[in-house]
C-alpha cells in the first residue's frame, strides 16, 4: 500500500500476514512530525518504504547485511536518491526502514509500554538514519533522542524509559 502526503510517499510492505500495529495514519503523521523537526529537507517528494517482518525474516536481513546472527528492532537501508531523481524515478526513494515485529513486541513488553507506541517510535528512529541521523557518540545519540523525544510527544504517546 502506498500513502503519499505531497512531501513524502510511503510504501507500505509486510512479511507473511503480518498487521501493522499502528494505523497508516499514525505512522505518516511520525513521518511527518519528524521531517518538519529535522534540518534535513528536500526540495521535492521523496519515497520511504516501511516494512514489517517477521523473526526469520528479520534475522535473515540481519544476518546477511549486519553480520548479526540475531533479528533487531529496526534497521534502516539508505536508497540512491540522488540516483534515481537524476533517472526520473518519480518519486526517488530515500530509503527503507525494516522493523521486526517480534523484537518489537519482547522489547515493548520489557518496557511495559504498547506495541504500536513502539513501533512508531522505531519508524521515526529508522527514518531519522534515512535522514543521516545516528548515534556512534553521546552528542549525535542526544540529538537523536531529542528528536524522537518531541515526535512522541507531538504524537501523545509515552517517552520511553531504559
Amino acid at each position: 500500500m502506498i500513502e503519499n502526503n505531497n512531501s513524502f510517499v510511503i510504501d507500505i510492505q509486510t512479511s507473511g500476514d503480518l498487521v501493522f500495529p499502528s494505523s497508516i495514519e499514525l505512522i505518516n503523521r511520525a513521518i511527518a512530525i519528524a521531517y518538519e523537526i529535522t534540518d534535513k529537507s528536500y526540495n521535492y517528494c521523496i519515497g520511504i518504504t516501511i516494512r514489517l517482518v517477521d523473526f526469520d525474516e528479520g534475522l535473515s536481513i540481519n544476518k546477511k547485511f549486519k553480520k548479526k546472527n540475531k533479528p533487531t528492532n529496526v534497521l534502516a537501508f539508505l536508497g540512491e536518491l540522488e540516483k534515481e531523481k537524476a533517472l526520473g524515478v518519480s518519486p526517488p526513494f530515500l530509503g527503507d526502514i525494516i522493523v521486526c515485529q517480534t523484537v518489537i513486541e519482547e522489547e515493548a513488553r520489557s518496557l511495559d509500554i504498547e506495541v504500536s507506541s513502539h513501533f512508531i517510535h522505531m519508524v521515526v528512529h529508522g527514518f531519522l538514519h534515512l535522514l543521516g541521523y545516528d548515534h556512534l557518540n553521546d552528542e549525535q545519540e542526544n540529538k537523536m533522542k531529542s528528536i524522537e523525544n518531541k515526535v512522541l510527544a507531538e504524537l501523545g504517546i509515552k517517552k520511553e524509559t531504559s
